[in-house]
């Protein structure tokens, strides 16, 4: 996707400065599936654009780019994790990486946590600690992971389960809102999940 903003990318820098503070962010499937404003008929327009840009407001050198339809999470994993390390060998210290998924993009950031291993790396999970892929017994979470979910969502969230398998953690915690908006907590750039992600990035 093309921005004016030049803290949004779709990859990394060829030169990744080290004094900056690096976050992908990995959407949902509506996106794949609908194009980067995709419209569902219970949640709405899913405000793709909107949501980098307040993530860059934020500070961050944002990485995002809207995958194609049909993206294999394991692979698609195995390439954030190539960026990460790329950062990590030019000296980004790794408490200023950041992984945001959402929902599919929550999935793979769990697997980029489970192939990274690496306790100092910072994930924030919203809606996507799915009880259905709890079924891989190999995907546990390494790192600082926080999720965030809304008491609606009608799909099974299972954050519990995926820190007691997991003994890879650093820190550690789940987050369950009363906003009663479901799965359209990934519509669109609410405070009530972008707060809590900047008290986690910025805590020690």
């Amino acid at each position: 996707m093309q921005t004016a903003n030049t803290n949004i990318r779709q990859h990394i820098p060829n030169n990744p400065d080290f004094t900056k503070r690096y976050l992908f962010y990995l959407h949902g499937l509506i996106v794949e599936e609908a194009g980067i404003r995709p419209k569902s008929e219970e949640h709405g327009y899913y405000e793709y654009a909107l949501i980098l840009e307040a993530l860059a407001e934020e500070g961050f050198t944002v990485i995002s780019e809207a995958r194609k339809k049909g993206t294999e999470i394991k692979p698609y994993a195995e390439n954030i994790v190539s960026q990460v390390k790329t950062l990590l060998a030019n000296d980004v210290p790794p408490d200023n990486i950041t992984i945001v998924g959402a929902s599919k993009g929550g999935v793979i950031s769990a697997y980029v946590s489970n192939m990274l291993q690496d306790k100092r790396i910072n994930f924030v999970i919203l809606s996507g600690l799915f009880e259905k892929c709890l079924i891989d017994k190999n995907l546990k979470l390494y790192g600082n992971v926080l999720s965030i979910h809304d008491r609606s969502d009608k799909q099974s969230m299972t954050p519990a389960l995926y820190f007691e398998r997991s003994d890879g953690l650093g820190k550690f915690k789940a987050i369950i809102l009363s906003l009663d908006i479901g799965h359209g907590l990934i519509y669109r750039p609410y405070r009530e999940w972008i707060d809590p992600l900047l008290a986690w990035v910025q805590s020690k």
